[in-house]
């Protein structure tokens, strides 16, 4: 007797499939040793890279997996959202009111930065991890900003890599 192919349940097996596969990809931390400056970038350059006051910069690659960063980064905007609702309630942030939302909308932008060059690092559309998804069941190191409780993965702390840079 043949077995029988559904081929809606095999779409399905691999939607599930891609919904849950990491995506590889790496950042590059970038450290002016003259200036003292660090930034991060989507670019790897094997040759090196000037900085704008003419010296050499420190590289240090990250690999990341794209879909737990763009997670991560998702979530960390939906908290930023919230706060900035509750700013204009008056509560949290009574006491830097408007200094604290300036913060919150420049903490914003740097997450759809970040987004940005994920996306443009995937070369296709990067969907995110399922909301049930959990970072540290899958061995991802979160660290938590305070007091806002914003996440940060490792890649995006780039005091490990650079540990002299203040």
């Amino acid at each position: 007797m043949a077995k029988v192919i559904n081929l809606a349940e095999r779409r399905e097996q691999k939607i599930q499939k891609q919904l849950h596969s990491p995506m590889q990809g790496w950042i590059v931390w970038l450290k002016c040793p003259k200036c003292e400056t660090r930034e991060y970038s989507e670019l790897r350059m094997p040759e090196g890279r000037i900085h704008k006051c003419g010296t050499m910069v420190e590289e240090h690659e990250v690999e990341i997996d794209i879909r737990a960063e763009l997670t991560v980064s998702l979530r960390n905007s939906e908290l930023i959202s919230e706060l900035l609702a509750k700013s204009n309630a008056k509560g949290i942030m009574k006491k830097f009111l408007k200094s604290g939302r300036a913060m919150l909308e420049h903490l914003e932008r740097s997450e759809e930065e970040y987004r940005k060059r994920l996306q443009l690092m995937s070369q296709q559309e990067c969907t995110p991890y399922p909301e049930e998804w959990d970072p540290e069941e899958k061995g991802l190191e979160i660290k938590k900003m305070d007091p806002l409780g914003l996440q940060l993965t490792a890649a995006r702390q780039p005091e490990l890599y650079f540990p002299d840079a203040s």
